[in-house]
């Protein structure tokens, strides 16, 4: 083993992550891919199962980070025509700073409704046409009017290729865990619904010697499992003995509960010199063990 994946393996054992191949069954609290992940991983993705109503972590699965994560930041902006009263505006606006002058309104608003009223008096057919003789037209005031930003969406493809028996069985867990959790559940009554568990999505790096979540990788709240595409033996037509297929091919795509704003991503949301994402990046990852007969 390298000097790297012998540290790798160190500081999972500090963080008591379950080293053994022996595969656990599925009511396992962690489940991860690959089974020797602490030997070679510096980097790697946690996903908690979270229960909505308790708040409380129910399973955790630990993956290799994939190449390539994007991030879909964006806000949404329609267009408003303001119109005569967008006119108005502008014309109190100027007026009080003393440019113009318009009749003998005393303040914004009679000079808004002044405006107004001038305005409707050559609308019509007449007004228009008058405007069409002169080749002019009515300025609309376009301005822009901002929405909110969107719900953010996650995609994680994960090729899981299985080594040993044991290692194909952990897939297997890892596969039914995601699916499972993506349906929701009979309420009290079968006329109702429980909604699906929430997901926590880490980053997790190796710092020194501690495992520490990747403060250069972007935060992510809480999200729903919104799609899962699973392609068995993609590459080949070679099974295990006991008929698991020896390649899954996972395509995760998640979505935030909420839409974010600033003070959801950042710790400190009116400070233009800092950019520090939340969370404590400086606390080492606490990793329950697995006990043996789970």
């Amino acid at each position: 083993m390298s000097t790297i994946g012998s540290k790798a393996a160190e500081v999972f054992n500090n963080l008591d992550v379950a080293k053994t191949a022996k595969p656990k069954g599925a009511g396992s609290t962690i489940l991860r891919y690959p089974l020797d992940l602490d030997q070679h991983a510096l980097n790697y993705i946690r996903f908690e199962i979270v229960d909505r109503a308790t708040q409380l972590d129910q399973k955790s699965i630990y993956l290799y980070t994939p190449p390539g994560f994007s991030v879909p930041d964006g806000a949404t902006y329609n267009q408003a025509d303001l119109g005569i009263v967008g006119g108005a505006t502008e014309a109190a606006t100027e007026t009080a700073s003393g440019e113009r002058d318009i009749g003998s309104a005393q303040n914004a608003k009679d000079l808004a409704g002044a405006v107004i009223q001038k305005a409707i008096s050559k609308g019509g057919t007449i007004g228009q046409a008058a405007l069409i003789q002169g080749g002019q037209a009515s300025n609309p005031y376009t301005n822009v009017a901002f929405q909110g930003t969107v719900l953010r969406s996650f995609n994680f493809p994960f090729k899981l290729v299985a080594e040993s028996e044991d290692e194909a069985e952990q897939v297997r867990l890892i596969e039914n865990t995601f699916r499972k959790f993506l349906y929701p559940d009979v309420a009290d009554t079968e006329f109702l619904l429980k909604y699906p568990p929430l997901f926590k999505i880490e980053f997790v790096t190796k710092v020194g010697d501690e495992m520490l979540r990747n403060k250069f990788m972007p935060f992510i709240n809480y999200c729903y499992l919104l799609n899962m595409t699973t392609t068995f033996n993609e590459s080949t037509n070679i099974f295990h003995t006991s008929g698991q297929p020896t390649e899954v091919t996972l395509s995760l795509t998640f979505q935030e509960s909420k839409a974010m704003i600033r003070k959801d991503l950042y710790s400190d949301p009116d400070n233009f010199n800092t950019a520090d994402y939340h969370g404590q990046y400086d606390s080492p990852v606490n990793i329950p063990p697995v006990q043996d007969g789970e």
